[in-house]
């Protein structure tokens, strides 16, 4: 298996780890068992844009689709889907970073809304890894040579980026690192902050009689 493959494999691996995680917490804090961390949300929000659309995407996009939509151009409009899908990607994420500042600002009223979205975007993202893993890389692994797999794998390997400059492999394995920190456990290293159950309102002495006549 060329390099490269376990390269890209590796990166989808790691965010499924981290989409797989938002969508892990957001249940349990919609069932009561967790308190909302917007803490966590913002260090998931900020390896989803920085690595998977300023990192991962445009390498997919220049190197891997470019060489398979050349060898074999029936695949082209399945880039193309993929493609859009980047788009719509960036577009759920900006709206997520509205939701989740206000959520920062009204933690109780402003969880809903920013749970529909980012579920949303957890079953969006698992969507478009499926159709990567499924679809996209069995084609590419039919149709590429070795030359196009020493290629697409130098560009993959190489951690030089124009926006965090050089080795910002090392920037994202902080912010990964931060996610893991943070997530409560048993899902990662952070402590649980589990909701303070809510006060229950004495009976009043009527009420309480009427309970005790019929015990």
């Amino acid at each position: 298996m060329p390099k490269a493959i376990d390269l890209i494999r590796r990166e989808h691996r790691d965010i499924a780890l981290v989409i797989q995680c938002l969508g892990t917490v957001l249940r349990e804090v919609r069932e009561g068992k967790l308190v909302s961390d917007p803490a966590l949300f913002e260090a998931i929000l900020d390896y989803m844009q920085n690595f998977s659309d300023r990192f991962h995407h445009p390498k997919e996009e220049d190197y891997l689709f470019k060489a398979l939509r050349q060898r074999d151009q029936s695949a082209g409009s399945m880039i193309d889907e993929v493609h859009e899908q980047h788009i719509a990607g960036e577009r759920l994420l900006a709206d997520l970073r509205w939701k989740l500042e206000a959520l920062k600002k009204d933690p109780e009223s402003a969880f809903a809304a920013f749970d529909k979205a980012a579920m949303a975007y957890v079953d969006f993202e698992k969507r478009h890894m499926s159709l990567e893993e499924t679809k996209v890389m069995p084609a590419a692994q039919a149709a590429l040579t070795q030359a196009d797999w020493d290629t697409i794998g130098a560009a993959f390997a190489d951690n030089d980026d124009p926006i965090f400059g050089h080795n910002p492999q090392a920037y994202y394995d902080r912010l990964f690192s931060r996610i893991v920190a943070l997530t409560p456990e048993p899902y990662g290293l952070g402590t649980r902050k589990e909701p303070r159950p809510k006060p229950t309102e004495p009976l009043s002495p009527r009420r309480a009689a009427l309970d005790l006549h019929w015990i």
